[in-house]
C-alpha cells in the first residue's frame, strides 16, 4: 500500500485528542478531505461532501473489518459474531430485512405518544435541582436518557441498573480503536445475561403479558437478530442523547442567556437548537466502514481491506460548507448550510433519530424555562476523555 504521508498532527491516541479532538480535525481538513493515520491503521475522511457521499457508497461496508481485529480475533470470535448481527455492522440485504421488520415501531408517529411523558420527566427532574448544587449530568440528563430508552424497551425499573451494566460491558468491547481481547470475557458474560433476560421476555409475551410495541417487534425476530437489535438500541439510545444535551447546556446561558430566553419566550423554536446541537457536537464522531472495492477520495486511493472512519464531527465544521462552523449558531432567515449527518445517511440512517430528536427538543424546552426561572447565569461542562465520541464527566453551575 502506498499513501501520501500526512503532515504531523496531534496523536489520535493522545489524552489531548480524547478530551478535545476538534483542533486535530481542523488539522486533518487543512491537509485534505482524506487523511491516513499509521497509529490506528485507518483512513479518516473529514470533508463534508466526501463524508456525505461515502455514507451511501456501496464500495464501503459497515461490517467489522480486519483492520479492527488485530491479533485477538480468534479469542473473541463469539463476541464478534454477536456484533456482526447488529444492523449498524451489517449491509443490505440483511440490514434492510431487519429494519423492515422493526422499523415501524421507531417512526415519528410511533414514538410521538412518548413526548408527553418525556416532557413531564425532564421537568420533574429539574424541579428537584437547585442550580448551585446540581450536577445536571447526574441529576437530569442521564436519568432522562436512561428512562426514555428503558421505557421504549419495556425494561422495568428494578432491572435497569443491571441491564445498563451489561450495556457498558458490551460497548466497552467495541468502543476502542483496535480489538482488545482482554475486554472479551466481560462482554461475553454480558451477552449471556442479555440472552437469559430476552428469553424470559419471550416467555412472558407467550403468556400474554403485554409489553411495548418496540420490544414486541424485537421479540418477533429470530433470537440472534432480536438480541442484536435490542443491544444496539440499549447501547446507542442513551449515550448520544446524553452527549448532545450535555453539549447544548452551556450554550443556553452563553451571551447573557440569549438562547435560553429566546426559547423560553418562543422567539426561537427548541427544534432549531436541537439541530444545531447535533451539528456542533455530534455525539458519535465516526461512522466506521471497511473498503470492499477501490475508492478514490480527493486523489487518495482507498484499497480493499482498509479501515475508514467517516468523521461526521469534522465534516460538520467544514468551512467549505458551513458559515462560522466552530461557533454554536442559530442562524436567522434562510440558511445555506447543508443538513447535518449526526444520524448518518442512506441505508444506515439512524432508526432512533425521531425519538432522539424529540428527547433533546423536550429537554431544551424545559431547560430553557428552568434557566430563566431560576436565574441561572453559568453552566460549565467537563468532558471525560473518550475516543470518537463525546462523554461528559460533570455539568453544573461551576466547579
Amino acid at each position: 500500500m502506498t499513501v501520501r504521508p500526512a503532515p504531523a498532527v496531534p496523536d489520535l491516541l493522545s489524552p489531548e485528542f480524547a478530551v478535545d479532538p476538534h483542533p486535530t480535525y481542523a488539522a486533518m481538513r487543512r491537509h485534505g478531505p482524506a487523511w491516513w493515520d499509521e497509529a490506528t491503521a485507518c483512513w479518516y475522511v473529514v470533508g463534508y461532501d466526501e463524508v456525505d457521499t461515502l455514507l451511501r457508497d456501496p464500495r464501503l461496508s459497515a461490517r467489522i473489518g480486519a483492520g479492527f481485529l488485530g491479533a485477538g480475533a480468534e479469542a473473541a470470535a463469539d463476541v464478534l459474531e454477536f456484533f456482526g448481527a447488529w444492523p449498524m455492522f451489517s449491509d443490505p440485504p440483511e440490514h434492510t430485512a431487519v429494519r423492515r421488520q422493526v422499523g415501524s415501531g421507531h417512526r415519528p408517529a410511533a414514538v410521538r405518544p412518548l413526548g408527553e411523558r418525556i416532557a413531564s420527566t425532564v421537568r420533574r427532574l429539574l424541579a428537584a435541582c437547585e442550580p448551585h448544587d446540581a450536577d445536571l449530568l447526574r441529576d437530569v440528563v442521564q436519568p432522562l436518557a436512561t428512562s426514555v430508552t428503558c421505557d421504549l424497551l419495556g425494561i422495568p425499573g428494578e432491572r435497569r441498573e443491571e441491564l445498563l451494566a451489561w450495556s457498558s460491558d458490551i460497548i466497552a468491547f467495541i468502543g476502542v480503536p483496535v480489538l482488545d481481547p482482554e475486554r472479551a470475557p466481560r462482554a461475553r458474560a454480558a451477552i449471556g445475561h442479555l440472552d437469559a433476560y430476552l428469553q424470559a421476555e419471550r416467555e412472558r409475551a407467550g403468556d400474554g403479558i403485554s409489553t411495548t410495541p418496540q420490544l414486541a417487534g424485537l421479540l418477533s425476530l429470530p433470537a440472534a437478530e432480536g438480541r442484536a437489535m435490542f443491544a444496539q438500541i440499549l447501547t446507542g439510545g442513551i449515550e448520544p442523547v446524553v452527549g448532545c444535551i450535555g453539549a447544548t447546556l452551556p450554550h443556553l446561558v452563553a451571551d447573557g442567556r440569549a438562547v435560553a430566553e429566546d426559547v423560553a419566550s418562543g422567539r426561537v423554536r427548541p427544534e432549531a437548537v436541537t439541530e444545531e446541537a447535533l451539528r456542533f457536537a455530534a455525539p458519535f464522531h465516526f461512522v466506521p466502514r471497511s473498503v470492499v472495492s477501490p475508492v478514490e477520495v480527493a486523489g487518495e486511493r482507498l484499497e480493499p481491506g482498509q479501515r475508514v472512519a467517516l468523521v461526521v464531527a469534522a465534516a460538520h465544521r467544514d468551512p467549505r460548507r458551513f458559515v462560522d462552523p466552530d461557533r454554536f449558531r442559530l442562524l436567522a432567515g434562510e440558511s445555506t448550510d447543508p443538513r447535518h449527518l449526526a444520524f448518518g445517511a442512506g441505508h444506515h440512517f439512524c432508526l432512533g433519530a425521531p425519538l432522539a430528536r424529540m428527547t433533546i427538543t423536550e429537554s431544551v424546552r424545559a431547560l430553557a424555562d428552568w434557566v430563566v426561572e431560576r436565574d441561572v447565569r453559568t453552566i460549565e461542562a467537563v468532558r471525560e476523555p473518550a475516543f470518537g465520541h463525546t462523554v461528559w464527566r460533570r455539568i453544573g453551575w461551576g466547579f
